[in-house]
């Protein structure tokens, strides 16, 4: 039995079709990076050994109002009268979901007993709601005043 070259091409051109209508699972187009920014206002809770638990409320362009908690441990600075400071585990919660992830900075202690914080990143790598599957990473830097740190971050959201 032959087939018949036009059966062919018809046969190719519906299957093509089915294809674009129901689409292909796990074929996604990469949306690009958007640029987002943000203030968020925090203070120590309470000390666990060598962890600091630390909470707040955040401000950000695009994810709107939020909650924050992490957990920090410090160790020597790169100059006297600054630590580095790690954050093994940070969350940020928004009524559309959770962004968790890790992040550092050098806070350095002013003679008036307040601190100025700089050469922050962070990277948040695990969504859930709304924001699973995405990713927001960037810098910030800050200043910690009569109890309360300011930081002030810039970040891509993917």
């Amino acid at each position: 039995m032959s087939v018949r070259p036009y059966r062919v091409t018809r046969l190719l051109f519906w299957s093509l079709v089915a294809v674009a209508v129901v689409g292909v699972p796990g074929l996604a187009v990469a949306k690009p990076a958007r640029t987002t920014s943000g203030v968020i206002y925090a203070s120590a809770n309470h000390v666990e050994g060598s962890d600091l638990y630390v909470s707040g409320d955040l401000k950000d362009k695009l994810l709107g109002r939020g909650a924050i908690v992490y957990v920090v441990q410090a160790e020597s600075g790169p100059t006297p009268g600054s630590v580095l400071v790690k954050a093994d585990k940070i969350t940020i919660y928004t009524t559309k979901g959770s962004l968790t992830g890790t992040g550092q900075a050098i806070q350095t202690f002013n003679p008036d007993g307040t601190s100025t914080i700089s050469d922050g990143t962070y990277k948040l790598t695990k969504g859930t709601g709304a924001y699973k599957g995405h990713k927001l990473s960037g810098a910030f830097t800050g200043t910690f005043t009569e109890g309360v740190y300011t930081f002030n971050y810039t970040g891509k959201y993917k």
